[in-house]
């Protein structure tokens, strides 16, 4: 059977460990408790828990000697720490958080707010291993690919290579990680020159073996916040090469459209979920609001998962269509979801007196109208405003995005909604997806732009 996470208690006041231990077990995890820091090294030694509570105040090693030797284990970077301390001067709770820890709570201490402050945080981390679970199945996908695949970054360093690739190249993937291709594949900087369309081309390189005569695609990629490019290629014989390309072209495109489609869409509840989280932690956040942010972030946990499912299952998660207040869903966008972002200064939200509901996937309607708001936040990093505004039209509802940013030229107009389009005026992946949600509810989305005046961004949606 699959063992529960665990949470480790390093606490030596017998009534705070009974508080933990009640305070956990409706969560559906363990709690074992460590007395003295030696003991939680050694907890620490045996299984890496999901979540630890730690006090500075301990016999034989204090919770900083622990902190310290904790960071000096990379596998436990990622756990998150939570101090309970009665001792919560400016210099302690300053040098506990400079070695990692995620939140120092105080005795005396809120237990309903430390009830909270646990469940996020183990929330958090559930999601965290979830992703980490997926990331490690699509580097195993990655890494037994029968095409060798390579991917580098903005600056044209090497930052994968699998096994395939290896081979081909009669190279040892270590030794090509972390240089430039000019420094390390020599010929091979054909590979990474993207064209922006999906043709097989061919591309002859030198290796210690011989002549390598490879067929390749390839397709630029976000690496690290830059445009990496990735290159997916066989060494190919003459015979071979129309078979292949044929084959290869469809899936090749579904998998590269479908990765940058996720990773562009987990990102933003991710982010949704981290701001709440840190305004849930914090001592001055109201009980209402508390609740109110722990529902976002149960909520947007929920979208992780579907994307997930969606991606790395290839299942289509069926769609929950209920009658949507899109007002409601606007100012939700704005509070929860940009709750981090300084533009939301610079965002006004109108809507109709009598405005109908739309049926629709909440989820996916505000996804919609997330990736129009970034957008326009994009544009309008020099200074400008955005207005939200939705209103009766047509036997529906138009919500319409404006921004007085830096607008659109009229030659990328007739482009923007294609994957394989961007702009830095506020094209991508965020725009081929809105399109595709709206029309999966039998609505539509049109836009005006003014290069240098701003663009305005109409969704229509049929009444529910």
């Amino acid at each position: 059977m699959e063992r529960r996470p665990l949470v480790l208690a390093c606490e030596d006041e017998e009534r705070i460990v009974e508080l933990l231990r009640a305070l956990t077990e409706p969560l559906g995890v363990d709690l074992i408790a460590a007395r003295d820091g030696a003991s939680a090294l050694a907890h620490l030694a045996a299984r890496k828990p999901a979540l630890m509570t730690l006090d500075l105040v301990l016999p034989n090693l204090d919770g900083f000697g622990v902190l310290e030797r904790i960071r000096q284990r990379r596998e436990l970077d990622d756990m998150p720490i939570v101090v309970i301390s009665a001792i919560a001067d400016a210099n302690t709770v300053k040098r506990a958080y400079a070695l990692g820890v995620v939140d120092f709570v105080a005795k005396p201490f809120n237990v309903d707010l430390l009830d909270a402050k646990l469940k996020v945080f183990l929330r958090m981390q559930r999601l965290a291993d979830e992703v980490r679970t997926r990331q490690e199945f699509l580097e195993n996908v990655v890494d037994h690919l029968s095409s060798g695949l390579i991917v580098i970054d903005e600056q044209g360093v090497i930052v994968k290579v699998n096994a395939a690739a290896a081979a081909v190249l009669s190279r040892v993937a270590e030794t090509l990680i972390g240089r430039t291709v000019a420094e390390a594949l020599p010929g091979a900087e054909p590979l990474f020159l993207v064209s922006g369309d999906s043709a097989q081309r061919r591309v002859t390189i030198e290796t210690e073996n011989g002549a390598r005569n490879l067929g390749f695609t390839n397709a630029a990629v976000d690496v690290g916040g830059g445009r990496g490019a990735l290159a997916v290629f066989r060494e190919l014989s003459e015979v071979e090469a129309a078979r292949r390309e044929q084959e290869d072209r469809a899936r090749r495109e579904e998998l590269a459209g479908s990765a940058r489609s996720f990773a562009h869409e987990v990102r933003n509840p991710l982010a949704a979920i981290g701001a709440a989280a840190q305004v849930v932690a914090r001592d001055d956040c109201e009980k209402s609001q508390r609740i109110r942010l722990a529902r976002a972030i149960e909520s947007e946990t929920t979208r992780v998962t579907d994307l997930v499912q969606e991606y790395v299952e290839r299942r289509d998660v069926r769609r929950l269509l209920q009658s949507v207040d899109v007002t409601s869903l606007l100012n939700e966008v704005v509070e929860v979801n940009l709750l981090s972002s300084p533009a939301r200064a610079r965002i006004s939200i109108s809507s109709a007196a009598t405005l109908p509901s739309v049926r629709a996937d909440a989820a996916r309607l505000k996804q919609v109208v997330l990736n129009l708001v970034l957008n326009a936040i994009k544009a309008t990093d020099d200074g400008g405003t955005i207005a939200l505004d939705a209103r009766p039209e047509a036997g529906g509802v138009a919500l319409q995005v404006t921004d007085t940013g830096c607008g659109i030229a009229a030659s990328d107009l007739p482009r923007i909604f294609e994957e394989s389009f961007s702009t830095r005026q506020g094209g991508g992946l965020g725009l081929p997806i809105a399109r595709r949600i709206v029309e999966q509810h039998g609505g539509s989305i049109v836009v005006e732009s003014s290069e240098g005046h701003g663009s305005s961004f109409t969704v229509w949606l049929p009444a529910a």
